[in-house]
C-alpha cells in the first residue's frame, strides 16, 4: 500500500512544479484526490500569493465533477496550513470536506503549522499518513527551506549528528543529497549546528 501512495506523491509532486516560480513567498505545493479505484479525479497546485493553495483547487475540481469525497484520499506534498493567513486554514477545510484520509510528504516547518495541521485532521477522525516521498519534496522546497524557514535544515543536521556513530563528513554528504545543496553550503551548515551544539 505505501508503494502506492508514492505513486500518487509523485503526481502530487509533479503538480507542484506547475507552481514553481508563481507562488511569492508561499512555497509551491502540489496535491491530488484519488478515488477508491485508485484513479486520480484531481488536482491542484498553489496559486499566486493571496489565492488558493493547493488542496484547495483540488478540493474544487473534485466538487465540480461530482466526485463523493466520502471514498477519496487527498495527497499534498506539504502539510496543510493550519491558521488563516491571507487565506482560511486548509486543514479545517479538508476536515470539513469529508476526505476520508490525507498523505502528506513533509511537516510544514513554520512554527504556526509543524504538526498542527495534522492534528487538525487527526481530531477531525481522518486517516493521516505522513512521510511519503519525503525526501523527494524536501529536495524539490529546498530554496523555501532555506529562504523562508532556516531552522528547518538547521534541525535536521543537528538530529543527523546526533545519531550513533554519525560523522561530520556523512552529515554533510546526507544534507547535499537531501537538499541538493554544494559541498560548501553542507559543510557551513553542518558547522553551525555543531556551534550550536556545543553551546547549550
Amino acid at each position: 500500500m505505501f508503494a502506492a501512495h508514492e505513486t500518487y506523491m509523485r503526481v502530487a509532486i509533479a503538480e507542484a512544479e506547475k507552481a514553481r516560480g508563481g507562488t511569492g513567498d508561499n512555497p509551491w505545493v502540489g496535491s491530488v484526490i484519488v478515488d477508491a479505484g485508485g484513479r486520480v479525479v484531481a488536482r491542484g497546485h498553489t496559486q499566486g500569493p493571496g489565492e488558493d493553495h493547493a488542496e484547495i483547487v483540488a478540493l474544487r475540481e473534485a466538487r465540480a465533477a461530482a466526485v463523493d469525497l466520502a471514498t477519496t484520499t487527498l495527497y499534498s506534498t506539504l502539510e496543510p496550513c493550519a491558521f488563516h493567513g491571507r487565506t482560511p486554514a486548509c486543514a479545517t477545510a479538508i476536515a470539513e470536506s469529508g476526505v476520508r484520509r490525507v498523505v502528506v510528504g513533509i511537516l510544514d516547518p513554520n512554527p504556526r503549522v509543524d504538526g498542527v495541521g495534522l492534528r487538525m485532521l487527526r481530531d477531525a477522525q481522518l486517516e493521516v499518513i505522513g512521510d511519503v516521498c519525503a525526501d523527494d519534496v524536501t529536495r524539490q522546497l529546498s530554496a523555501w527551506l532555506f529562504s523562508h524557514h532556516p531552522h528547518e535544515p538547521l534541525r535536521r543536521a543537528r538530529a543527523l549528528l546526533s545519531a550513533r556513530g554519525a560523522t561530520p563528513n556523512d552529515v554533510a554528504q546526507r544534507l547535499q543529497s537531501l537538499y541538493g545543496i554544494d559541498r560548501r553550503a553542507a559543510d557551513a551548515l553542518v558547522a553551525t549546528a555543531l556551534d550550536g551544539a556545543s553551546s547549550v
